[in-house]
């Protein structure tokens, strides 16, 4: 990033800026694997296509990891958020059921209204 650009690299790895914190790619991969872990862990499959869904989050899951190994945050970022969209999309045509609204997409056919 150009030095004569407002938002510096080091105000990218965490640092204050008016205030406020800039969370880094890594720190934000991190945070979206726990959740998107924990919504593996707790999805239930009430339609058998939904296994279909629930194994590419799997696969983009590894993906991502194998990304951030090599530290390629940008990437590995990009590859959880993908897998925790299939169980989003599961979870709202309803193939897929979870009963938490900070973990799954409620309010299709999966989950209860908003």
């Amino acid at each position: 990033m150009p030095s004569w650009c407002p938002v510096s690299y080091t105000l990218w790895r965490k640092r204050r800026w008016g205030g406020l914190s800039v969370e880094s790619a890594e720190e934000k991969w991190r945070r979206y694997v726990k959740v998107t872990e924990e919504a593996l862990r707790r999805v239930k499959v009430v339609d058998p296509r939904g296994n279909r869904l629930v194994e590419m989050c799997r696969r983009y899951l590894e993906d991502s990891k194998y990304f951030a190994e090599r530290g390629d945050y940008t990437t590995a970022l990009a590859a959880v958020s993908y897998a925790h969209a299939w169980i989003d999309v599961g979870t709202y045509i309803g193939l897929l059921k979870g009963d938490d609204d900070q973990l799954f997409v409620l309010g299709g056919k999966g989950g209860a209204e908003r």
